[in-house]
């Protein structure tokens, strides 16, 4: 039996933490939807749990929802990345935290002062804190169909619990996670979304994700 877990997702309202709640909400989870506003984080929730037979998610303000959890998935857009982190470092603790976060200005990428999204966090939490970049290339849209396939899941960080947890998790929600090293790989994995985005628009698709190849199973 899979492990009980409890997760937060901060940010829970928006396109990446909604379509991430969705595919989160199975047996064995106890889903936390954070946002600055409680009252959308409640709706959010209550809307997600008519369509579950199980435990119903809860939806709280972000800080309540990082204080009540075991794992914490950052899933805010950039222009809040640091707010969001700075405002919540006290009730973080020692928590796993899984950063999502991607530096896009009008949908295109780009290097932030500290290197990429992840190294950002991890100045801000300081070099203690177990943190994980992942979820950056997989589809929002294929998130909210809890059977479609999601490709392959880069996840990189400085902290080996962390990166264990963290592809644990992706292995649970039936996709395939391969560590892709330290955290200053992240300014590359998190780019890779500004390909996939222009991929979708080329090809008018919204399904583009990522497949490594020659690596075994």
């Amino acid at each position: 039996m899979a492990e009980e877990i409890s997760i937060a997702i901060v940010g829970g309202t928006g396109a990446m933490g909604t379509a991430l709640a969705h595919r989160l909400a199975m047996p064995g989870i106890k889903l936390i939807i954070g946002s600055r506003d409680p009252a959308r984080a409640r709706a959010a929730a209550e809307s997600l749990g008519e369509s579950l037979a199980g435990e119903k998610p809860e939806g709280k303000s972000n800080e309540a929802a990082v204080r009540d959890a075991e794992i914490i998935v950052v899933a805010v857009p950039y222009e809040g990345h640091a707010r969001t982190l700075t405002e919540l470092k006290g009730e973080m603790g020692d928590k796993v935290v899984i950063d999502t976060v991607v530096p896009l200005e009008k949908g295109r990428p780009f290097i932030p002062r500290a290197g990429s999204a992840l190294m950002e966090a991890q100045e801000i939490l300081g070099p203690g804190a177990h943190l994980a970049g992942a979820f950056h290339h997989v589809s929002a849209v294929d998130l909210l169909v809890v059977d479609a396939p999601l490709g392959d899941v880069l996840v990189c960080g400085d902290s080996a619990w962390a990166k264990q947890k963290t592809m644990a998790l992706i292995e649970r929600i039936g996709a395939r996670p391969l560590d892709g090293g330290p955290a200053r790989h992240a300014y590359i994995i998190e780019g890779m979304t500004g390909v996939l985005i222009y991929l979708n628009r080329k090809y008018k698709s919204k399904h583009a994700s990522l497949k490594i190849t020659g690596i075994p199973d």
